[in-house]
């Protein structure tokens, strides 16, 4: 309690307030008898010289008040903390705790700041977190849909394109299934369609095609699609002049491609850096899922305009050409 500022300012001035009345009251006294002498209203007797002598004594009394109250206060017990804390009442005293109450309300507030500061990180951490939550289980869900639940044409084929599952990584050099893709998603159109079964969808391929070795920083190795397809019981034939380019033909390539569709047969279309399907006929037009392009997807197209279509592509500046196919059956 002594160390409480107010206290002690208001026993300070309770104290000057003592030290006033000593100093007023014997002048006062004093010059109430003088005027009494002065206007000889009391005869000066024995009588009046007893009143003078109690005002003298009453003033000297009064002026002891004070150093009477500290003999007082110096010889108490120290456990006695109201006397105490009326000796400690001085400026000095006052100052001292005043600036030491200031310095504590004001790491008080201080710390409130940290703790607020505190609790408003945690707050938007939560926050964050929650919104990075919200968006992972929406990507997941719409990755679920798009995997678990291909879009079937006309031609009752699968619909997989490479570019819904940017989320979703092919390999560390080349990055996502969006970005390098292709061969796999490609597949997992054929065995969808073929096996009648849509947990071949992008992403189960690429993980198992990776496995075998094919996901390379270039794409998907064809020799490994191959490979794939076949492990899952399908027939191929193939016809790529990757490695002996100046032997294709197309009126070779356009014959075999109509029989195959004819009969119900897909095609693995290999062109300069990427592969696309084609998975039918419709009017004598060859149906593809070109599945890095949902605009082409929706035309059908004779071997010529297909043909056309793909050296109208380009990578790096450069205009793509057919590289070979493979007829996949069951």
């Amino acid at each position: 309690m002594c160390e409480n500022s107010s206290i002690l300012s208001m026993l300070l001035l309770v104290k000057n307030f003592l030290n006033l009345l000593t100093i007023i009251v014997p002048i006062v006294l004093i010059l109430y008898t003088m005027l009494d002498l002065i206007k000889n209203q009391i005869d000066v007797d024995k009588k009046y010289l007893k009143v003078i002598g109690k005002r003298f004594i009453y003033a000297i009394l009064i002026f002891l008040v004070p150093t009477i109250i500290n003999l007082i206060v110096n010889n108490i017990d120290e456990g006695n903390k109201y006397l105490t804390c009326y000796k400690e009442a001085t400026t000095e005293n006052i100052k001292y705790y005043r600036a030491r109450e200031e310095a504590e309300k004001k790491k008080e507030e201080e710390q409130k700041n940290i703790e607020k500061e505190k609790a408003d990180l945690k707050r938007k951490q939560i926050e964050n977190t929650r919104n990075v939550l919200s968006e992972q289980n929406k990507k997941k869900e719409e990755d679920k849909n798009n995997s678990s639940t291909p879009n079937i044409n006309s031609g009752n084929t699968c619909i997989y394109f490479q570019g819904d599952y940017a989320s979703h990584s092919y390999n560390s050099s080349c990055g996502s299934i969006a970005s390098c893709g292709c061969g796999t998603t490609s597949t997992a159109v054929i065995l969808c369609t073929m096996l009648k079964d849509p947990s071949y969808e992008p992403i189960r391929v690429t993980r198992e095609v990776c496995k075998m070795g094919g996901c390379t920083a270039g794409g998907s190795s064809m020799n490994v699609l191959i490979k794939y397809l076949n492990s899952k019981g399908l027939k191929t034939e193939a016809h790529d002049t990757h490695y002996s380019l100046g032997n294709f033909s197309h009126a070779k390539a356009k014959t075999d491609i109509y029989n195959a569709l004819k009969n119900n047969n897909m095609v693995l279309f290999h062109i300069t850096r990427h592969f696309f399907v084609l998975s039918g006929l419709e009017n004598d037009k060859i149906r593809i899922v070109q599945v890095g392009n949902k605009g082409q997807s929706q035309k059908t197209y004779t071997y010529e305009e297909l043909k056309a279509m793909v050296e109208s592509m380009t990578k790096n500046g450069k205009h793509r050409v057919i590289q070979g196919y493979v007829i996949v059956s069951k």
